[in-house]
């Protein structure tokens, strides 16, 4: 035996607790589950980096035999647990993904967990009672709309926005085609409502936020915009927090020179579907999350105005007119939103080369 050899612990490995095994190690990968003994936990821990066997037993007090360790060490890489680190034995390409995507993701596979629908169903309506005014929608169905196959090849991301204000009737089109609640859909029992972006269950967990910079009609400050009355309810005046979360979940990640003149910031009342979908609830908000966003940028779109979704999400929630619904809330998105800068330059995307027929 090559007294060289490095060992590495198997970088997959999560450790979780079950309730009828106590402490297990669960391969991300593979989806195998070990019983994890302290002792093991204690060797893994020191494992911390390549190691061989002679340098990790005069770390670990388990073991006095160097050789020991060495048998001990060849059977936990037989098993996976830990691996051998030389480059014939290195495992393929990395999948860009943590392990702990990786074990969101293959318990959304198998689907919500038993015992799932139990209790009351959350509502269907978060309702803001610390709202200081109400600002009704203006109808906007009036407003032309476009060919969906015009408004697919035109969509963009835009980071130019216009120096003029989002007009109120514009930003009421919008929500009202993206997101107001059209209806029930049955079982009535646990509210499943009907809206332009699909979700998981019509569970439809995402709130809208409004921070309304610069929008016509609307003083600045942050707004919830309830879907079912089609209105916006004022939370917050606008002060320097507010300012500090737009540039922090728009303006930084979207790469602007500017703030824009309005911006949607998304949270989700996660419990709506992780009542239905326990196990898999966060895989199907993330989905929401898209279906929303690029239903709103289409819209936008349609109504010529200009948007720039972000990925940044903040944990615990941090936009200061929600800090009551911290534990309640998941922020999951947002969307810059404003008037197209007619100045600056629209680079056209280069044509697929398509087969022909």
């Amino acid at each position: 035996m090559d007294t060289r050899t490095l060992f590495r612990r198997n970088p997959d490995l999560l450790l979780e607790w079950d309730d009828d095994s106590g402490s297990v190690l669960v391969d991300s990968r593979s989806g195998r589950k070990f019983v994890a003994k302290p002792e093991l936990v204690d060797l893994l821990g020191r494992l911390d980096g390549p190691l061989t066997a002679d340098e990790l037993n005069a770390r670990w007090p388990h073991q006095a035999d160097a050789d020991t360790t060495r048998t001990l060490l060849e059977r936990l890489a037989s098993a996976g647990i830990v691996r051998h680190d030389d480059k014939e034995d290195a495992e393929p390409a990395a999948d860009g993904l943590t392990p702990y995507e990786r074990a969101c993701h293959a318990q959304a596979g198998r689907g919500p967990l038993p015992g799932t629908r139990r209790g009351t169903p959350p509502p269907a309506r978060l309702c803001h009672p610390e709202a200081t005014g109400t600002v009704p929608l203006p109808d906007a169905r009036d407003l032309p709309s476009r060919a969906l196959a015009e408004v697919l090849s035109e969509r963009r991301s835009v980071r130019d926005f216009a120096a003029e204000p989002v007009p109120l009737r514009l930003l009421a089109a919008f929500l009202d085609r993206s997101a107001r609640v059209r209806g029930y859909l049955p079982p009535r029992s646990y509210e499943q409502t009907q809206r332009p972006a699909p979700s998981g269950g019509a569970r439809h967990s995402l709130e809208i936020y409004l921070i309304a910079r610069d929008v016509e009609q609307l003083p600045p400050g942050a707004y919830h915009y309830d879907a079912f009355d089609h209105a916006l309810h004022r939370l917050s005046d606008w002060n320097d927090d507010l300012a500090a979360l737009q540039h922090r979940t728009i303006t930084l990640p979207a790469l602007l020179n500017e703030a824009p003149p309005a911006g949607l910031y998304l949270a989700s009342r996660a419990d709506r579907t992780g009542w239905k979908y326990a196990g898999m609830a966060l895989s199907m908000i993330y989905r929401d999350t898209g279906c929303l966003l690029q239903t709103m940028c289409l819209t936008a779109t349609d109504l010529g105005l200009a948007s720039c979704p972000t990925g940044r999400m903040e944990v615990p929630v941090s936009a200061p007119f929600l800090q009551p619904y911290e534990q309640r809330l998941l922020h999951v998105g947002n969307l810059a939103l404003g008037l197209p800068d007619p100045a600056a330059a629209t680079t056209a995307p280069t044509p697929a080369d398509l087969p022909a027929g």
